[in-house]
């Protein structure tokens, strides 16, 4: 597909989910997709070639957490947990504008190397960082934690073990967003006792159907209302055997691939439930370089 086709198509369906993002930002995000297919060869990074096909399961998709919820604010840090090939941080931090800084992180070293070299091509580097290192240690950084208005968590680990890695980053009043698959009610009660335990609330649950027969997904958001105690997350590895509230055991490791289940239409289903010591920024502004249609 030519770039001009690609960045087309990408605009018209963000637009079809109220979402609208910059000229530049779209055609960073076809130059990340070049690189994302060139790295194939050397590593792992997604069993995805078509364009079509990768506009709407990886591009499209990570950018749906700003068509839900709340509007972004217009500033913050933002935390990607397990983030591979970049998804959804890379989408997310070229939609949100310059105003955004983040932290990309990525157990695997292949992976972690792809995206150093990916951010310094987009000329992200002076404003997000690469590290190739678990959740559970850099939950205790304290560069990081209690510093993010948002963390992102795709196909990483089952809720309950993505809350025990992401709210340690938050700080107070900032977002958890874990992309699942249609059967994540199976993981809620779970999440919701290890949400408790960390100093947030399991706020609501977004479905959406993404366009093309590429299936139903569900966008969980979880927000951070008191700082999280010292002793999570616990060390590496703990979380995924021994998840907080009882829920499914996980491999614990970064990057898997997003599940791909049936479905057709575009479209959002309806949402779910009602709904660090330092303060995350206010869920009240748009977001610079991108927005959310009214509801």
């Amino acid at each position: 597909m030519d770039p001009a086709s690609w960045r087309e198509r990408l605009a018209a369906y963000c637009g079809a989910f109220g979402v609208r993002v910059s000229g530049a930002a779209l055609e960073a995000m076809r130059i990340h997709w070049e690189l994302v297919r060139r790295a194939r060869g050397r590593v792992n990074l997604t069993a995805i070639t078509e364009d079509d096909e990768a506009l709407v399961r990886h591009y499209l998709d990570s950018l749906m957490a700003l068509a839900v919820g709340e509007a972004w604010p217009e500033e913050g840090v933002l935390v990607d947990l397990g983030s591979g090939a970049g998804f959804p941080g890379i989408p997310l931090l070229l939609a949100l504008g310059p105003r955004w800084r983040g932290l990309l992180l990525e157990a695997q070293r292949k992976k972690a190397r792809f995206l150093a070299e990916a951010v310094a091509t987009l000329g992200l580097a002076e404003r997000v960082t690469v590290q190739a290192r678990r959740a559970e240690e850099a939950g205790h950084d304290r560069q990081w934690r209690g510093r993010a208005a948002a963390v992102v968590a795709r196909a990483v680990a089952p809720l309950a073990v993505v809350v025990e890695y992401g709210l340690p980053f938050l700080g107070v009043g900032g977002r958890l967003w874990a992309y699942k698959g249609p059967r994540v009610e199976e993981e809620r009660t779970a999440a919701e006792q290890a949400a408790r335990v960390l100093g947030g609330r399991l706020a609501a649950l977004h479905g959406f159907r993404l366009p093309g027969g590429a299936g139903e997904r569900v966008i969980v958001e979880v927000v951070k209302e008191r700082p999280t105690p010292e002793a999570y997350p616990r060390r590496p590895g703990v979380p995924a055997r021994r998840p907080l509230g009882g829920g499914p055991a996980a491999g614990g490791r970064f990057g898997m691939t997003a599940s791909r289940p049936g479905g057709e239409g575009l479209g959002r289903a309806g949402g779910g439930a009602a709904g660090g010591g330092v303060r995350a920024p206010g869920w009240a502004g748009r977001a610079a370089g991108a927005g959310r249609g009214t509801r």
